[in-house]
């Protein structure tokens, strides 16, 4: 990357945060190596603590790439099945309960978000102060939005149960798991896997939302929905991304096919939305209350790319936006070519 393509880089984040502000981490690499790093704001305004590349930021969807890699792991073990249904994995209290979803929902459905199963954001929270993974798992009722496999509808819900999936198979809890399986093999030393009642996490970025028309800040780093761990639970940092981008073989189940009008046909494979069924472009985002996320990856023969941007600011998918904006008008060696998908996301994970 030129001195010129770093200069309008460094010119926009300085436009768009400041040092005393919730901030940005971002990372670009080109062909395995590291072309633009840049940090900038406070992962704690309280303490003033700067972020760092090795900030721990709660990933939120993110997460959704490496409990698909947990279910790969373990099918490579012969010890699931992506066309195991769930009633494999459930107590007969919830085969008794939800005989449909125990017969007719695949895994596979789970990963390419075709189960249909019901969105536990939209039950009653009025008994949760934070939905726990066993809260959810408890709330389902036995229907779908439709038959199972024939359409796409984004489900957080779907990697909630994926995660509880590698908990019944690997008989370890999911942070365990987690870590003995990929954190620790592939060096990523400080990530780990949120859990309200134990978990310590250092270096932590705590998550703000900015006031309206001000350069004023609330906390706002958790919600009813943000202690559920399959689905958005991992906090990690640009350091132990990059061991994760190192590491990470390239694994493809069966891509499906979405098809939203008016959208244009895209494709969703084990945690990553992709421009088409070759895979060559991965791109995915992540939105949590205080925290707003988007990585994109180039595998061709031309070119390798990783483009990661963490930020601790809640629903800041303008500023993104600014920044993709860049890269399709100003810097052709980051640029994906089917560009659409960049701004499809908001709608495709909602």
């Amino acid at each position: 990357m030129d001195e010129q393509s770093v200069r309008l880089l460094d010119n926009l984040v300085n436009e768009d945060y400041h040092s005393s502000g919730p901030g940005v981490a971002i990372l670009i690499v080109i062909n395995d190596q590291i072309v633009y790093q840049r940090c900038l704001g406070l992962a704690n305004l309280d303490k003033e603590e700067q972020i760092t590349p090795e900030t721990n930021f709660r990933l939120a969807s993110l997460t959704k790439q490496f409990t698909a890699y947990g279910i790969m792991l373990l099918e490579q073990q012969n010890r699931l099945s992506r066309n195991d249904a769930l009633g494999r994995f459930f107590s007969m209290e919830f085969q008794r309960k939800c005989p449909y979803l125990s017969r007719d929902v695949k895994v596979q459905h789970l990963l390419e978000h075709s189960s249909g199963i019901r969105d536990y954001e939209t039950y009653d929270s009025n008994d949760h102060s934070q939905w726990s993974d066993f809260d959810v798992l408890n709330v389902l009722t036995d229907e779908t939005y439709f038959i199972p496999g024939t359409h796409y509808r984004y489900s957080n819900t779907g990697y909630i149960l994926l995660g509880l999936i590698i908990e019944t198979v690997s008989e370890q809890s999911l942070n365990q798991y987690f870590d003995e399986n990929i954190f620790q093999p592939f060096h990523m030393n400080a990530s780990i896997l949120y859990d309200f009642d134990r978990t310590v996490i250092i270096n932590r970025a705590l998550g703000y939302i900015e006031q309206r028309n001000e350069e004023k800040y609330d906390l706002c780093d958790q919600s009813t929905t943000s202690a559920t761990r399959g689905d958005g639970g991992i906090y990690m940092s640009l350091t132990d991304y990059l061991q994760w981008y190192y590491h990470y073989p390239i694994l493809s189940a069966k891509p499906f096919r979405i098809d939203e009008a008016p959208l244009e046909t895209y494709y969703y494979d084990l945690g990553w939305f992709l421009t088409d069924s070759n895979g060559k472009i991965h791109l995915h985002t992540g939105n949590s209350c205080g925290f707003t996320h988007q990585v994109f990856r180039i595998d061709d023969e031309e070119r390798k790319v990783l483009v990661l941007y963490l930020t601790n600011l809640g629903e800041n998918n303008q500023r993104i936006e600014k920044f993709n904006r860049l890269i399709v008008e100003k810097l052709p060696e980051l640029n994906p070519n089917n560009t659409n998908l960049l701004w499809d996301m908001v709608g495709l994970t909602r």
